[in-house]
């Protein structure tokens, strides 16, 4: 799970990247003002994905805590 939180991390950085980029201040004109709208369609969809992975990667901690409480010490599951 910690290797997916840092994915969603840095995806998040990467976003936040890209934006700072695509800032109209620092990238003037119509092919800046295309990128801008490109990206934010772009933007919303992977928004949505990272906020499903990271909903997703949640729900699978908590069933693996739950799981983890209710086995018995020393007892073995079967995967």
């Amino acid at each position: 799970m910690r290797i997916l939180a840092q994915a969603a991390d840095d995806i998040e950085r990467t976003l936040q990247a890209v934006d700072a980029t695509c800032d109209s201040s620092i990238w003037a004109g119509p092919a800046g003002d295309r990128f801008r709208d490109e990206w934010a369609m772009h933007r919303s969809a992977i928004r949505v994905a990272l906020d499903d992975v990271r909903a997703q990667a949640q729900t699978i901690s908590a069933r693996v805590k739950q799981e983890e409480e209710l086995t018995p010490p020393g007892a073995t599951t079967k995967g």
